[in-house]
């Protein structure tokens, strides 16, 4: 009796293995590739790269020269940053800190942009800080300007340029200040010539037309 269920239980084990292997074997889908991580090339202007572009807007007379120095005034709060041609010029003064309404809160305040002072000066002397400038777009000013002949602009309205400084600090790209109207005057030759040479041949004054006729 025990030879047959013994039997009995092996043929079963062989019907049910048999049965499995006839069966049609399931497609295992193919895994799911993972999806690429964009790789982020370093820019010569780090974090600043979008801002240094976009200040610039697709204007061909324009070019980013690294700050070497910030000179900060600490007495009248002003910064000034030279570049490889010169130097930007005084900011106007920082007078954040004579909002605060007792004189602890004013140092404080002031105590606060002394720090960002010299965190900028840092980032100056590790190249992450830029100074863009670029020419005004040809555009008069003005209505009598505006129905003017184009080709009949004065210079005048051509020989500005504007400049924006921007800073890395610490991975995170500031807006330190922007120069909204600079005159070519003031720029050096070298800085000129870069530009394009606008502004190389500066305009005579006619003396005599300012002399009222006898």
């Amino acid at each position: 009796m025990i030879a047959r269920s013994v039997s009995f239980a092996v043929a079963c084990v062989i019907a049910l293995t048999a049965v499995a292997e006839s069966a049609p074997r399931r497609k295992r889908a193919d895994p799911r590739p993972e999806p690429k991580q964009l790789v982020h090339e370093q820019d010569e202007y780090r974090s600043c790269d979008v801002a240094v572009r976009d200040f610039v807007q697709g204007r061909r007379e324009a070019t980013a020269l690294p700050v070497k120095e910030v000179k900060a005034d600490g007495l009248r709060m002003t910064l000034n940053f030279v570049h490889p041609y010169g130097e930007s010029g005084d900011t106007p003064p920082n007078l954040a800190f004579t909002r605060g309404e007792s004189v602890e809160e004013r140092r404080k305040v002031l105590n606060e942009a002394k720090q960002r002072v010299r965190m900028l000066a840092e980032a100056a002397r590790t190249g992450n800080v830029w100074y863009v400038i670029a020419l005004n777009k040809d555009h008069p000013d003005g209505p009598e300007a505006r129905q003017s002949p184009a080709g009949t602009q004065p210079e005048d309205n051509r020989s500005s340029a504007s400049a924006g400084v921007f800073a890395n600090i610490e991975d995170r790209c500031i807006g330190v200040y922007e120069y909204r109207s600079i005159s070519l005057e003031s720029l050096s030759p070298e800085l000129r010539t870069l530009l394009g040479g606008k502004g190389q041949e500066l305009p005579q004054v006619n003396s005599s037309a300012a002399v009222p006729p006898s």
